[in-house]
């Protein structure tokens, strides 16, 4: 992603985050593909819902 390095420890593991402000600055949507990215990152490991279990759901709380 332009304006985000990671840098990794002498073992290759991912240590530090370098954000460039100038290049959010510049390019505000940038910024929430960023968080857009760091939210999924982080979720990766959760259970997923079907599409179709989903929309289930959002009809039986609607009909509620």
């Amino acid at each position: 992603m332009k304006g985000v390095s990671i840098l990794l420890d002498e073992r290759r593991k991912k240590r530090i985050v370098q954000i460039d402000l100038d290049t959010f600055v510049k390019d505000p949507e940038a910024l929430d593909d960023l968080i857009d990215v760091i939210k999924a990152e982080s979720r990766k490991h959760e259970a997923t819902v079907s599409l179709d279990d989903y929309l289930a759901s959002v009809k039986r709380k609607k009909s509620r």
